[in-house]
């Protein structure tokens, strides 16, 4: 299970989540536990904006792990290597009509729109 948060669309705004192909999202009918939705029934999906940003605590824990392998070097190599978290923020349109703006994480969204275009429709020729 991997968590996404709705920031817009026709879904409330808060926590959903993705898991074995299917979004869990909240709607007006079904606050809780959520609609659940397949990615199969997701017409468009694309993303709207990434972001890698460094979060200085795992950046530090990074550099404590390179210096006790490697020493002064290993230090300067996790510091400078650690700490990186990609943030990708997706629009998806439903079958349906109805549309989504979320943010989850590098991997999560790699899962889900792997899983996506496995499963898609092949798009005609006019299209591509």
């Amino acid at each position: 299970m991997t968590r996404l948060t709705v920031q817009a669309g026709d879904f409330l705004q808060g926590e959903g989540e993705y898991r074995n192909g299917s979004l869990t999202l909240k709607t007006c009918k079904n606050p809780a536990p959520g609609e659940k939705i397949t990615l199969s029934r997701i017409r468009e999906m694309k993303i709207a904006n990434q972001e890698f940003n460094r979060s200085l605590s795992s950046a530090l824990g990074w550099g404590v792990a390179g210096a006790l392998m490697a020493g002064p070097l290993g230090l300067i190599a996790g510091l400078w290597l650690g700490g990186k978290e990609e943030e990708v923020t997706f629009v998806a349109t439903l079958k349906d009509g109805r549309k989504l703006m979320a943010v989850t994480d590098g991997k999560t969204w790699s899962k889900i729109d792997g899983q996506w275009r496995k499963h898609r429709p092949s798009s005609p020729p006019s299209e591509r």
